[in-house]
């Protein structure tokens, strides 16, 4: 699949991002060699792959999901944040 300038504005806008004028060709280039790197996997058989399949048969180690003790970059955070509350920073309602 190839990008074309006009493709390339609906990404911007749907990202919400602006791409410099002198950027746009080589973004087109880029995102163009992206996909056709992605189409390439489609060629791949795995219709007998195991959808689960792992490179190694041991199992992965859980830990217990414990907090860690409070350190001094957390409380340097939190601190610059404009608001916080409980170490977590406290941020507009985004989603209607």
């Amino acid at each position: 699949m190839h990008i074309d300038d006009k493709l390339l504005t609906h990404l911007e806008k749907l990202s919400m991002l602006k791409i410099a004028p002198d950027k746009r060709a080589a973004m087109q280039e880029n995102l163009s060699d992206i996909l056709a790197f992605v189409e390439k996997l489609d060629e791949l058989d795995t219709l007998k792959v195991d959808p689960i399949a792992s490179l190694s048969d041991t199992p992965a180690r859980l830990r217990e999901d414990i907090p860690a003790a409070k350190n001094a970059a957390i409380t340097t955070i939190i601190a610059h944040a404009p608001q916080s509350k409980e170490n977590c920073f406290v941020v507009p309602r985004v989603v209607g």
